[in-house]
This record gives C-alpha cells, structure tokens and sequence, in this order.
C-alpha cells in the first residue's frame, strides 16, 4: 500500500498560489521596460551620432576633396569636444576615401568588427549594444547634390545603456516587491471566507466519524461552491438520519415480523402436510372402496369360470377375470407410484434364487406368449449365484414388468430373460430381457420412464398401458442400489437391463458334468421351435459339457436332414414320433419338450419314445436336475412330472371351519363361496363384537377379519380375542386380516392388533388357499383342533410330537413322486439354508429391538410349518407370542431350545436333499 502524501492546507496552497502569479507579472513587466529602455536609449544615440556625423562630414568635405590632411586634421579637433551626453563624448573620428585610405583620424579606441552600428538603414540591436560597449556610426562625405567622395566614421562608448538598464531593472523590483506584498495581505485576507467554512466543515466531518453523531449540521456562511458542498453534506447527514429511523423502527418490529412469517411458514407447512395426508387418505380410500366391490367381481367371475358353463358363457367370465386383474394392476402401479414418490417403499434384503425368481415370472406370462404365438424362454448364466440377498417380491415385480412389456410389444419372434453377472461390474448381477418387437426410436428412449408417457399416442392406442410399469420399476430398481441400461433399435427389437449389487451372495449354482467314458466330448442334439429357447437348451448342456448342434424340427421329420449318433437328443415332442417310427432316434437319451396341453404327453410316454418329458418354458430347476440324472446315469422318468401334473384345482381343507367377520354382505358372500371352493364350513358375522363373541364360544379354526368395520372393527376385536386367549389360556386361534387397505396406517395396523397375516381384497381363491394352508393344511376331517394340540405358534413339549408332521411333510412327498423327488429336494434344500439364517437373526437381535425378535421368529415359524417342520415351528411361535402378546423379549434358554430342534429337524431333512448338496455340506 503506497504512503500517503503530505498534508498540504489550502491557505499554503493559495499563498504559493498569489506568489507565482505576482512574481510572473512582475518579471513580464520588468522584461518589457527593460526592452523600452534599450528602444529608447539606441533612438537616441542614432539620432545625435547621425546628425553630428552628417554635420562633420559637411566640414570634411573640402579637406577630403582635395585631400588635405591638415585642413581635415584641423576640422576634426574641433569636433572632438563634442559631447552626446551621459558620458558620450566621441572616442574616434576618422575620415577616408572611398578606396579606403585614411586621410585622417583622431582617438586612440580600437575599432572592433563587433562594434554596433547605428548608420545606414539598421539600428543597433540591444544585444549588439551589450556586448561591444561601443557606437559606431560611418557617414558618407559628399557636397549637396554629389556624389559621395569619402566617409566620414564616429565610435561613442555605450555606458549610458547599462546604467538606464539598471535603473529600470531597479524601479521594476521595487514595484514587484511591493505588488507581491500587496497580493499576499489580500492572499491572507481572502483564504479566511474560503478555508473557514472548508475547516469547519472537516471538522463536523471528523466528529460525525468519531462520534457517530449523525445529528450534527455545518454552517453554510457563503453562496458560492463551498456552500453548495455544505449544504449537499447537510443534506447528506439529514438522509442519514431519516434512513436511522427507519432501521430502527425496522429492527422495532423485525422480531415480530419473524413471528408473522414463522407462523405462516407454520400455516403452510401443516397446510403441505394436511394436503400429504389428505392425498394419502384419498390414495387409501379409493384403493379401499374401488378393491371392495372388485373382490365380489373377480371371486365371483373366477367362480363363475369354473363353474359347469357352456364354452362361450365361460369365456365370457374369463374375459371379466382378466380384465378385473387388468384393472387391479392399474391401481397397483398407481399406488407403488405413489409409494416410491412419498418415500414409503421399503425394500427387503433376505436371501433369493435368482433362477427361481425367473421360473416364476415365466410360468406367470407363459400363457399370454404362447397365445401371441411368442417363444418365451429364461437363461440362468452358470455363474449365477445359488442365492443372494434382496427383496424377492420387488425382484419379480420389476422382471414381470419388463417381460410383460416384451410381450405387448412383440409380435413375432421370442422373448428371452438372461441372468448373469454384469460384464461392466462383475459384482453386479445382471437381468436383461431381450425380444424381437416393434423397437424403440433412440430420441425416445429418455421418456420412457416417465411416469403415466409412453414413446407415442399411437403405442398408447394399440398396445394400451398407462405407462407406469416402467417408471416403477425404475424407482425399484434404484431403491435396491441399481441402475437400468437400455438399447433399441426400431424395428428390430429391445433389450431392457438392470444390474443389482450382489450382497452375502452363495456359491454359483453347481452345474454336473457330461460323463465321457470312452474319452471323447458327448454329444447333445438341440431340435426345438424358438430361438430363444433352442438357444437356452443348448447353451446349459454345453455348460455341461457337451457339445452341442442345434438342428431344424422342420428338417429332422422330413428327412433331409442326417441325424447322427449322439448320446442326448432334445427335440420337440411333436416330432420324435415321426422319428421313432422312423428309427431315427438313435441317442441313448431322448428328451422331448412338450407344450402344456397339446395331446403328445401321453402318447410318447405309451409309446416310450422319450425318457424324458419337459414342458415350456424351461425351467432352470428341471435344466439342472436333467444335467444332474444324466451325469449320474440315472432314469429320466418323471423328470418334469410335478409341473406336467399340476392342474388349477385348489386344495382342499375339508371338514375346517372359518368365521368370516365382515359388514359387506357382498364380502362375506365371495368369502363363504371361496370357501365353499376349497372344502370350508363358513360361519359369518357383522362386526367387530360378533366375532369376539363367536371366537368366546369357540368352535371355528381360523377368522379372516375385515379391519374397517362398523360398532368394533376387526383389529380392536382382535385385541380382545388375544386377551381373552391370555385370561383364560385359551389356545391361540389364527387371525388372518382381510383389507382392502394396501396404503395408509391401516395397511400396517395388524402387526400391532395381533394378527397372524394379512390377505389383500380383492383375492383370488389360489391366495386364499395360499393364506390358509399354513393353518389348516394336513388336519382334513376335524372339525376343530383337539383341546390337547397345540394351535399353530403354541409350543408343544419335545418328545409329544414328531419332528416332521406326518400329514404335511406327506403331502410334500406326494407332489414330489411324480418327478423323482427334485420338488422335495428343492423344498428341503431351501428350508436348510434359510432356517440357520433366520434362528442367526433371531439370535442376534436377542439385545436389539423386541421387534426384530418377533419378525426372526415369525419368519422361521412360517417357514417350518411350510414343510412341516412342527417342533421348530411350535417353538418359533412360542417367542413369537412371547413379544407380540406378553411383550416380553425372547431369552438365550429359547433360543437354545430351538437350535436343539433345528438341529434335529435338520438331520431328519437331509436324506431328502439332492446328492450335490449333501456332498458341498459335507
């Protein structure tokens, strides 16, 4: 930073200021007195040197004429005594011809070249004066009217203009001075009314910076530009002053204006919030009123289906069932939707087979396909995961969304799922589902997912959809730490991709090896309809070791094609008879894939063609499992029986009896005719006090409990039921609640009103027997659990009850016969790996949340009574009950208790696994 510069005051500045003007006034004067006096002083030396010069020539004149120095001489003498005045007398006078000669001359001063010269035409400069100190003055000699005969020439000394400049010199600074003390007096008196109102100003100035005294003002003493400064600063000071006030009245109501804006910003954020809920309990009404008179719709048409009906009045109550399932996905994705928007959505992390998840989405859609006439198929790459840790239900959800819209917008060609490690992040598992449909232009990928847009109207039109799926699946997506890549090309198809991380993830699924007794590579024929799954087929038994030639079905049954010796064919069904009549088979194993209904199961199974039968769309499960016999060298028969077997009839529970507690009469009609359906005595009530009073009188196995009920609504009356059950130890009677609230705190309220699950309105009777079976499946014939049997979720001392139920783990084995035992196994293999993590959890949330302790425990309480594992499961429900009806926490002695059982029942289990996974255990 540059120093200041030195304080200079205005009175010292206007004194310099009064000096230099004066100053150079007076030297402009003196300079031009000085050049007067010299004007004057040459005027005067010219005028009397030419005039006595020109009088002495006249006397000369004779002399010269007839060169007569004497009579010359004589002439000059008299002229010597003239005197010019102030020291002017003549120092030389000299007379000479016009050739130069001199004819006479008197004085004895040196005649220089730079002598001034006052004769002729010039006058002597100053200049010239100055520095020669002499005159001269060279005057012709003539008589009047002749022509010149001689000169005449006169030098004078120039003293007197040094002593005239000098005086002038001397009266100029004498007045200088006096004018200079003239200025400076009327300087000093002149700077008061200029710097006064400056000083006094400044210091007004200084005291408002010092004192912060904005209330001080500055005289104005003058009308000229300092006042005007004086009075700009005064008006300066009164601004100030106004602009003080008005922070002050400012800072005077600041603090209660922060009250006004805090309570409208108050007001508005309850508003925000009143409006939230309203939205919420709108969302929650709606779904609840529209869900309602849709169960009577679906149940009944379902019904109706079923029903002893002509083939066209059938169709027509299928056409209603779809179109009302239609209608409920609608209303799902509406409230997923807002869901994800309000950030409600909750994602599970349990473990999950990624090759399961895919076996289920395709035999959900495979209908739908095989009508468009779409070949649907799943690959599972080899490195797939066993299990890994996520949330199954949102799993499917987005994988079903993505593989509906394949189908929608295909009309020829395949659908294919693939699931494998991402290849960009290997610890990622990739689900990609590729088709051969109409495409997507690349400007319009971005919008499509955009919630309620789709790439045009004109989709709209043809395909329909509400264009929710897929910002759905999106938010899911992203909700369990993944991301959605996805390429098009119009015209040609689409693939949609996501990846998830892979977290806790088991060993990649065991793939068995081809035996190759003679030392060469087996070999595999693929001759199947549809690329996609030709291309799944063969790519699992090249996993396994074969290699593999895929052939045309079209060309094998009209012989143009050479088939030659191979140890597996895998060829259509419709085309082995062909084949077999034909002799052409010639593998040591054939498995023919067959399409659900078409007529040739029971023909190549009498005729022997096949030893094995699997039907579309492949499963993984049954990919394996035919890897695994053919490794082994074991029968294919029944392999894929379970599947071929299964029919749409519903289980029954004959001889239970349910009380359905709901005020909807259309409700408790569509429950009682479900029921009906599935072997059920139905008992009904109104309300919430009608159920308590039947459940005191006993007599029923199970109540589905509607929650919103009028006089006492079916959570309250559950509460009574369970306290009830606690005063008069009563066995625990299973509660399932029946709502059409999905959203909203009534969605949640039955985990807090002792409920033992919950089943969503509208259901169809295949949820309805899914709900039930754990507490009514294997007791057909009893009216009602014996006083002496412990209900589902009461303990049973060891020892008074086998570790397998009899009845369930029988009916197990029953599905299980007609394929070998695989279904078992899976079943079996599923319960060994996930009861140890449950009890793990339970276990370790022994000092976390009470909560956390009943959700371990309901989890492994459910999962043993699916397979009839009836002591883990009596003990899992013993802590169960323990924190949700006692409000205890679970001890360590409970937990040991059910590892003993577990360990137990985990023994018994392992002659039902697959050979693979006892040999990886041991």
């Amino acid at each position: 930073m540059s120093a200041a510069p030195p304080f200079r005051s205005i009175r010292t500045k206007l004194v310099r200021l009064v000096l230099a003007a004066v100053s150079l006034t007076v030297l402009a004067s003196t300079l031009v007195a000085v050049a007067h006096t010299a004007d004057e002083f040459a005027r005067s030396r010219r005028t009397i040197l030419v005039n006595a010069a020109r009088v002495f020539a006249a006397a000369v004149a004779k002399g010269v004429e007839s060169e007569n120095e004497a009579q010359i001489y004589d002439a000059l003498v008299g002229m010597r005594a003239f005197d010019g005045g102030e020291g002017g007398a003549i120092s030389f006078i000299g007379v000479e011809t016009l050739n130069g000669r001199m004819l006479a001359d008197l004085g004895q001063t040196a005649r220089l070249v730079r002598d001034s010269s006052l004769g002729g035409q010039s006058d002597a400069s100053l200049w010239a004066m100055l520095r020669s100190r002499t005159i001269q003055v060279v005057e012709p000699v003539r008589f009047p009217g002749r022509e010149p005969i001689g000169r005449l020439t006169l030098v004078m000394p120039a003293d007197g203009l040094m002593a005239a400049l000098l005086r002038t010199l001397a009266i100029s600074l004498a007045g200088g001075v006096a004018a200079i003390g003239l200025g400076l007096a009327a300087a000093l008196r002149m700077q008061r009314s200029i710097t006064q109102p400056v000083l006094s100003l400044a210091a007004t100035m200084t005291r408002v910076r010092d004192e912060h005294d904005f209330h001080s003002v500055a005289r104005q003493e003058a009308n000229d530009e300092v006042g005007q400064l004086v009075g700009s600063f005064n008006a300066m000071m009164h601004e100030i002053r106004e602009r003080d006030v008005k922070l002050a009245d400012h800072r005077a109501h600041l603090e209660q204006q922060v009250l006004e804006r805090t309570h409208d910003l108050s007001v508005a954020k309850n508003a925000a919030e009143t409006a939230n809920a309203a939205k919420s309990d709108f969302l929650a009404t709606m779904s609840h009123e529209i869900r309602t008179p849709m169960n009577g719709v679906l149940v009944m048409a379902e019904l109706l289906s079923a029903g002893d009906l002509p083939a066209r009045q059938r169709r027509y109550a299928e056409v209603i069932a779809r179109s009302g399932k239609s209608l409920l996905a609608i209303i799902n994705d509406i409230l997923d939707l807002s869901k994800v928007e309000a950030g409600k959505m909750e994602v599970e992390q349990i473990p999950v087979d990624p090759a399961e998840a895919a076996d289920t989405v395709l035999s959900l859609f495979w209908e739908r396909a095989q009508n468009k006439g779409l070949d649907l198929a799943a690959h599972v790459a080899p490195d797939t995961p066993a299990t890994l840790l996520g949330d199954p239900v949102r799993l499917n959800q987005v994988i079903g969304n993505l593989v509906n819209n394949a189908i929608k917008f295909t009309e020829r060609g395949h659908v294919l799922l693939s699931i494998g490690l991402d290849p960009h992040d290997p610890s990622r598992l990739r689900f990609a589902v590729s088709d051969t449909g109409i495409g997507i232009p690349a400007d319009k990928i971005d919008k499509l997912f955009s919630a309620f847009s789709q790439v045009d109207q004109s989709t709209t039109r043809k395909f329909g959809g509400t264009g929710l799926g897929l910002a759905i699946s999106k938010r899911l997506v992203e909700a369990m730490g993944g991301s959605f890549r996805v390429t098009s090309e119009a015209g040609r198809g689409s693939v949609f991709a996501f990846s998830i991380p892979i977290r806790d993830a088991g060993a990649p699924r065991a793939l068995p090896r081809a035996p190759a007794p003679d030392g060469r590579r087996p070999l595999a024929i693929v001759a199947v309809r549809g690329d996609a799954t030709a291309r799944v087929a063969a790519d699992h038994l090249a996993a396994c070791g074969y290699g593999v030639e895929r052939r045309d079905p079209a060309e094998l049954v009209s012989g143009d094609g050479a088939l030659p010796a191979c140890d597996v064919l895998f060829a259509e069904g419709a085309v082995l008879a062909p084949l077999a009549r034909a002799g052409r088979t010639g593998a040591r194993s054939v498995v023919a894939l067959t399409t659900m209904g078409d007529g040739a199961e029971r023909q190549l199974e009498d005729g022997g063609v096949a030893d094995a039968l699997l039907v579309r769309p492949l499963a993984a499960a049954e990919l394996d499992e035919l890897g695994r016999r053919l490794a082994l060298g074991q029968s294919l028969r029944a392999l894929g029986g379970e599947r071929r077997a299964r029919t749409d009839a519903a289980p029954r529970f004959q001889g239970r009896r349910v009380l359905v507690a709901d005020d909807s009469p259309v409700n408790r009609e569509v429950a009682v005719e479900a029921l009906a359906r599935l072997g059920v005595q139905a008992e009904v009530a109104v309300d919430g006090r009608g159920a308590v009073e039947i459940a005191r009188r006993g007599g029923v196995d199970l109540i589905l409990m509607d929650g919103s009920m009028p006089e006492m609504d079916g959570f309250e009356a559950s509460r009574r039921i369970r306290a009830l059950e606690a005063q008069e130890g009563r066995a625990r009677l299973p509660i399932i609640a029946l709502t059409a609230h999905v959203v909203g705190s009534a969605a949640d309220a039955w985990t807090t009103a002792g409920m033992d699950g919950i089943l969503h309105k509208p259901f169809t009777i295949a949820a309805l027997a899914e709900s039930l079976a754990p507490w009514l499946a294997g007791q057909e014939g009893a009216a009602a659990p014996a006083p002496s049997s412990p209900a589902p979720g009461e303990p049973e001392p060891a020892g008074e009850a086998e570790l397998l139920d009899p009845a369930t783990f029988g009916e197990l084995e029953g599905m299980a016969s007609s394929d070998g035992g695989a279904f078992l196994a899976r079943i079996v293999g599923l319960y060994v790996d996930h009861a140890p993590k449950a009890l793990a959890e339970l276990e370790a949330s022994l000092a976390a949340d009470p909560e956390d302790q009943a959700k371990a425990a309901h989890a492994l309480k459910s999962m043993s009574f699916n397979i009839g594992a009836v002591r883990v499961a009596a003990l899992a429900g013993a802590c169960e009950k323990r924190v949700r009806v006692d409000g205890e926490r679970v001890d360590a002695a409970a937990v040991a208790d059910l590892r003993e059982q577990l360990d137990a029942t985990l023994a018994a289990l392992e002659p039902h696994r697959r050979p693979d996974e006892r040999k990886s255990a041991a």
